[in-house]
């Protein structure tokens, strides 16, 4: 028989005013998407996740006023120093990025993450049986191969499936299915991936490690829900967005972080690929792994194929001594 645990969940609606110096501007939508009309006539989206602090913001230039365009990153490869926009970094400057859950400890689902450990009822007999097997064995050697049936009993752990509840109140089911087809359109991208290690160059950020991971909508193994949830899942390891806890497995380990403790934050950054790069990634434009400040080849290097320079998403998820980077190479949302 199970164990069921209930929690209740509230989110909720708004329309706001801005009001700044340029004048007003508005927005519409609740806690998962909104549309802002900023006081400078640009529109700008920003999706959300409720109660994670999680969301994406793009802002459009008002199509009814003229406009100047300019390709910034174009311009930046083929002179880095002419546009302040874009960063420039030292070349082989890398880092790496160790997803270790030992010294990270829970802070929501603590009972129901307890009883996924399972309990000892054979705790106390176990000991017994080993204490006794020690005594014995002073006059009888063989008496010590007690010690395994004790041990075997006093570790062992019975475990039950827990099933946890949401009760989510108002219209607050509504807002969550809507965070949710938000989360699967950013991570259904044609390629997701856990980043373990980085180059910083000056053309845009190179991958050395990381660890594909997929869709689901599965939790670990032991523990169900009847919120539709959404997880990334990997070599030995899985992502689960409850709607008040980020759940995370790897190998044996099992922790949970609440949103408010967490530091979640969605943006875009140049990445340098190579031909076979995600197709729903945005192509910028192409150069060579080593390139002249004119954006030519640099001959000097033999080996000095074609690049592509794209942009991707980034998720980064920081907080109590978790930080990690799912990048995802489509950035344009849809369905929303």
């Amino acid at each position: 028989m199970g164990v069921r645990f209930r929690k209740s969940i509230n989110l909720g609606k708004g329309f706001r005013i801005n009001l700044s110096k340029t004048g007003p501007g508005f927005s519409w939508g609740g806690k998962g998407f909104r549309l802002t009309r900023t006081a400078g006539g640009n529109i700008r989206t920003t999706a959300s996740i409720p109660g994670t602090g999680l969301s994406y913001q793009k802002e459009f230039k008002n199509p009814l006023k003229s406009k100047k365009t300019q390709d910034t990153f174009k311009k930046a490869i083929k002179n880095p120093k002419a546009a302040k926009e874009v960063k420039t970094y030292k070349e082989d400057k890398v880092q790496r990025y160790d997803l270790d859950l030992t010294n990270i400890k829970s802070t929501g689902l603590i009972d129901i993450l307890e009883e996924l450990e399972g309990k000892k009822p054979y705790k106390l007999l176990g000991l017994i049986i080993s204490l006794i097997s020690v005594f014995l064995a002073m006059k009888n050697i063989l008496f010590i191969l007690g010690l395994l049936p004790g041990a075997f009993l006093y570790f062992y752990r019975k475990k039950e499936e827990v099933f946890i509840e949401y009760d989510f109140k108002e219209e607050a089911d509504k807002e969550y299915a809507l965070s949710k087809k938000l989360l699967e359109g950013i991570l259904e991208s044609d390629e997701t991936y856990l980043l373990e290690s980085l180059s910083i160059e000056e053309e845009g950020l190179y991958v050395v490690d990381k660890m594909t991971l997929k869709l689901s909508h599965d939790l670990p193994q032991g523990l169900r829900t009847n919120a539709k949830i959404v997880s990334l899942v990997g070599a030995g390891l899985s992502l689960s967005f409850l709607p008040d806890s980020l759940l995370i497995k790897k190998g044996s380990d099992l922790r949970a972080l609440t949103y408010q403790d967490l530091d979640m934050d969605l943006s875009a950054d140049i990445f340098i690929e190579d031909e076979n790069y995600p197709k729903d990634a945005k192509e910028i434009s192409k150069t060579y792994r080593h390139a002249n400040k004119d954006g030519s080849k640099d001959k000097r290097y033999k080996d000095n194929p074609e690049v592509y320079l794209v942009e991707e998403g980034i998720l980064s998820i920081k907080g109590q001594g978790l930080d990690i980077i799912i990048v995802f190479s489509d950035t344009y949302i849809d369905g929303i």
